[in-house]
């Protein structure tokens, strides 16, 4: 009887240490689980080159071990202001790579690590084309939360002066859409508010004048005082936790006090 069991039993030790072995192989293969949505690259060249440090941003979609991206550059000499660009990529455990289309002869390969889903770090480097062929640099990325809130912030005229009064204040309340558009931005609208202006006391930001991909954003909004417009460009000063953005401000009201004030603000969330 001994005999005869044995066999079974040595069959079970078998199969156990198969399952066993099975579970820590899909443990160490495992791939991270990116955030979804807008994220942020900020890329420093290596030594400087024709570069300043520049920003891929948009939305980065993982489907299993696969990405895909639609995405911006934005503030670099290599490719045009704001140039969108399609990504593809992988992700095998805690390494990712995207390599980008063709742009002109240049293509971008990103690679990085991570230990979560929500902070990678790694390199970059730019192949073809004639203006960065052979650039190398690092990256860092993560996730952009929504900036869905209210920002404000001081606006002053060239001299110095609070534009329309003193102490006068914008106000912008963002809604920021929580699904991609189709070139990768995420649609931004809202409400202007102004205090201690002369000039104006409130506005739109109309569905389709404003957007935000990666850390950078663009405001076209709409003063509903006086039938003017505001210009705002910006950048998040921390991505990853965005609380403040600094920028440029323009107010265009044609025959009104403050026609072409601008500034520099930077709006602090509230």
């Amino acid at each position: 009887m001994k005999f005869a069991s044995f066999p079974k039993f040595a069959l079970l030790l078998v199969l156990a240490g198969v399952f066993a072995l099975t579970l820590a192989g899909c443990g160490a293969n495992s791939n991270l689980a990116l955030t979804q949505g807008n994220w942020a690259i900020t890329a420093t060249p290596t030594g400087g080159g024709v570069n300043n440090t520049f920003f891929i941003g948009g939305n980065l979609t993982q489907n299993g071990g696969s990405l895909t991206g639609t995405m911006s550059v934005v503030s670099s000499l290599c490719f045009a202001p704001s140039q969108i660009v399609n990504f593809t990529g992988t992700v095998k455990g805690k390494n990712v790579t995207l390599t980008s289309a063709s742009i002109g002869g240049e293509v971008i390969t990103v690679t990085a690590t991570g230990t979560s889903g929500s902070a990678l770090t790694g390199t970059y480097s730019i192949a073809g084309g004639t203006t960065c062929n052979g650039q190398t640099g690092t990256i860092s990325a993560n996730p952009v939360p929504s900036i869905s809130g209210t920002w404000s912030d001081l606006i002053l005229t060239p001299n110095g002066l609070s534009q329309g009064g003193p102490n006068a204040t914008l106000a912008i309340a963002f809604t920021q859409a929580t699904t991609a558009s189709s070139d990768g931005t995420f649609a931004l609208t809202g409400a202007l508010t102004f205090t201690n202006s002369t000039c104006s006391t409130s506005g739109t930001i109309p569905a389709g004048s404003a957007f935000i991909t990666g850390p950078f954003l663009v405001v076209n909004g709409a003063t509903a005082s006086d039938g003017g417009s505001v210009y705002y460009t910006a950048l998040l000063n921390n991505p990853a936790s965005p609380t403040s953005m600094t920028g440029t401000y323009t107010e265009s009201n044609p025959g009104g006090s403050c026609d072409g004030d601008s500034d520099t603000p930077t709006f602090t969330k509230q």
